[in-house]
């Protein structure tokens, strides 16, 4: 696998936080979290993504979206205006939050097309 094919999809809600991990077009990890505001220790994004990253032997693209900017700067992957942040091991696309489709039922832990989606938004918001 090459860099580029690894993609980190991240959306952060007042309800939970769910996180995406694909190799091109399969997906290798899902995972319904708290939501922010529930997490204590700020460096637990940026943790995961490193360790991720070191795990994969790549650095993975990170796609952001956040119901509100304060959920994504809370983690260090933007500042406090939504300027996506850049490190080592991530280097971060923030993307608007799309409008979910109303009466939907979600199977398991839940439904991740509109992760995938956002994922191949190029360049997010500047």
């Amino acid at each position: 696998m090459t860099m580029s094919e690894y993609t980190v999809t991240m959306s952060f809600s007042g309800v939970r936080s769910r996180i995406l991990v694909t190799a091109g077009t399969d997906e290798i990890l899902r995972a319904v979290l708290p939501p922010p505001r529930q997490v204590r220790h700020t460096q637990a994004a940026l943790s995961f993504l490193e360790a991720l990253a070191l795990w994969l032997d790549h650095s993975p693209r990170v796609v952001v979206s956040a119901a509100e900017v304060d959920a994504t700067s809370l983690f260090g992957l933007t500042d406090d205006f939504g300027t996506p942040q850049r490190g080592v091991y991530y280097h971060v696309e923030v993307v608007e939050p799309k409008p979910r489709r109303r009466g939907k039922r979600l199977a398991g832990v839940g439904e991740f097309r509109d992760l995938r989606q956002l994922s191949l938004v190029p360049g997010g918001r500047p």
